[in-house]
């Protein structure tokens, strides 16, 4: 009895051994590309009747935009192990059901890259999509890979099968048998992958391994450039951090023919920019970036709520704290440059000016856990998360600062959040507000409730004016520099649509599409240089444009007026002794 006993204590472990390293393996062919087609072919491990749906993504992390990756799909086969086809059905957009999961040993698929696939809505942004070139290939595996209904948190293995020549990057690390490996689905989302014609540089931050991975389309940019710029930024993050949590981190930089942005992830980043000459502004403008993204291994890697820690691909559920995962993102990427000197206090508060000015561009009648809840539905409004957002948590931290004594800031309570969470312990979606009152003060709930769920003005003025700085709404106008009074923001189509129009007499309307802007066609490559030459004219002067309104085009012009200065901040010499102490806590890590 005994002996059969071992046998099956054995066999049982032999079993555990092998469905712990069991996998699903991807092979994609880079090879074969003259379609803009990834050519895919999925060896599927035990499927059982239960996992007959194979699910791709309707949308992915960080995105807050609906993606429907199943609009790119070409093809779609199954076979069993005796190479004979299958039946599946396409039952949604994004879903393919097998008719014999059990018996299913292979299965094909060819998927359009989403760069170069026009789309009539829902345009996949060029940072979380796929390119897929002679000398590169850009993968966002949500935008190539699914998943079996039932087998989302099961071991995913990625083979690329690309030129000899090519180099890689990504945070997945490659195994002996040359596959890319992921303990589940979500990890290999939050892993893209940058292949091709790429230079690579490295540098050791306190403990952390850093990674660049760039590709230039004439190789005007070198990754080692870009380290250089950059190196400051990521000492100053691992300041503000405490130590960076993570052991390796991984940059991947496309520079082509589009300025587009960044999408961040838990371990790596990636970065979607026109090639130019890296002068003053641009590297200032990609050290912004970074510094954001960067920062993203604190917010969500760390502190995340339980709808980030079990993403759901097949139906968008975004949470309310959008304001934790970028605005206080945006609010540490600034904050750290200034507490370790790379700001100047009068460049930050610019900035802070800037982010002000534009927020006034959004609709006030958003507020932060609304935009959150409902940023597929609120494109024209979601930007604002990095202005408002990070105005509001500039106000949090002058609050905590004050009501502490000066003992501890946003920053530390960060912190003490990570602690408290970490990468494998979500916080309960609906009961965060509550855990952060009760790690801090009774008086940050009625801040809460008034400038996180509510549209309150932000008490700028009182909270700046505890750390000796002065600050005025409005104060006055500039003659010499024009205003049009309105916002704008990139809409789903990239094309340049108005958030908001301050003067009430202008013609445009919120909502209003800019077509053409003095008889220039406007699109998402010109928009920015057309608008500058705003700058130029002076207060009387009219600008035509035709907008796409309600479907129809709408010939107007508007009289430019002259600039309002508002949101002024003055620093404040001669201060009693009680303000300066604090505002040189506030600009310190305590």
């Amino acid at each position: 009895m005994k002996r059969y006993a071992t046998l099956f204590l054995t066999f049982a472990w032999m079993l555990c051994i092998q469905q712990a390293y069991s996998q699903h393996k991807f092979t994609i062919n880079l090879n074969d590309i003259a379609d803009d087609q990834f050519k895919v072919t999925l060896e599927p491990d035990g499927l059982s009747a239960e996992n007959d749906i194979f699910q791709f993504a309707a949308t992915a992390p960080g995105t807050y935009q609906i993606m429907d990756v199943g609009r790119f799909v070409r093809s779609f086969t199954a076979f069993d192990k005796g190479g004979n086809t299958l039946e599946t059905e396409q039952i949604s957009t994004n879903q393919w059901k097998l008719s014999d999961p059990v018996s299913t040993a292979k299965i094909t698929y060819s998927i359009a890259e989403t760069w170069d696939t026009p789309v009539p809505e829902h345009i996949i942004h060029f940072m979380a999509g796929t390119s897929l070139e002679n000398d590169h290939t850009l993968i966002n595996n949500q935008a190539v890979l699914g998943y079996f209904h039932g087998l989302q948190s099961h071991e995913i293995w990625i083979k690329l099968e690309y030129p000899d020549q090519w180099k890689h990057g990504s945070a997945m690390t490659m195994n002996d048998e040359g596959y890319f490996t992921a303990p589940d689905y979500d990890f290999a989302v939050d892993s893209p992958i940058l292949l091709g014609r790429l230079s690579t540089a490295s540098i050791d931050v306190e403990g952390t391994k850093i990674e660049v991975y760039t590709y230039s389309k004439t190789d005007m940019i070198q990754s080692d450039s870009i380290l250089k710029d950059l190196e400051d930024i990521l000492f100053a993050a691992s300041k503000f951090t405490e130590g960076l949590p993570v052991d390796r981190y991984v940059f991947l930089f496309h520079f082509e023919d589009l300025d587009y942005g960044a999408w961040e992830h838990s371990y790596s980043s990636e970065y979607v920019f026109k090639e130019a000459p890296m002068d003053e502004q641009r590297t200032q403008t990609l050290r912004s970036v970074v510094a954001h993204e960067f920062f993203h291994v604190v917010t969500p890697l760390n502190i995340h709520s339980e709808l980030v820690e079990e993403f759901n691909f097949e139906k968008p559920v975004f949470s309310q704290h959008l304001w934790l995962y970028e605005g206080v993102t945006e609010w540490s990427a600034w904050m750290m440059q200034l507490r370790n000197g790379i700001l100047s206090l009068d460049d930050y508060l610019k900035e802070c000016t800037k982010k002000m000015m534009i927020n006034d561009t959004y609709d006030s009648t958003v507020s932060l856990t609304y935009l959150g809840e409902n940023a597929a539905e609120l494109q024209t409004q979601y930007s604002n998360i990095y202005m408002k957002g990070a105005m509001t948590a500039t106000m949090l931290d002058l609050l905590l600062l004050s009501e502490s004594k000066g003992k501890r800031g946003l920053r530390e309570v960060m912190i003490e959040l990570t602690e408290k969470y970490g990468p494998s312990t979500p916080f309960p979606e609906d009961q965060f507000f509550d855990i952060f009152v009760d790690m801090t003060y009774p008086e940050v709930e009625g801040f809460i409730n008034d400038c996180i769920k509510g549209t309150k003005r932000l008490p700028v003025k009182e909270y700046f004016a505890n750390v000796g700085i002065d600050y005025q709404e409005f104060a006055g106008y500039d003659s010499t520099n024009v205003s049009i009074g309105i916002g704008l923001t990139v809409n789903s189509q990239q094309k340049i649509v108005i958030t908001q129009v301050n003067d009430q007499e202008s013609p445009i309307m919120a909502g209003d599409v800019i077509d053409k802007m003095n008889g220039v066609e406007i699109s998402l490559a010109n928009a920015q240089q057309e608008i500058n030459k705003i700058h130029s004219m002076k207060p009387g002067d009219e600008i035509a444009f035709t907008m796409i309104r309600n479907g129809d085009e709408v010939e107007l012009k508007a009289p430019l007026k002259a600039h309002r200065i508002t949101h002024q901040f003055r620093i404040e010499e001669d201060v009693k002794k009680k303000k300066m102490k604090l505002r040189k806590k506030w600009m310190t890590n305590l």
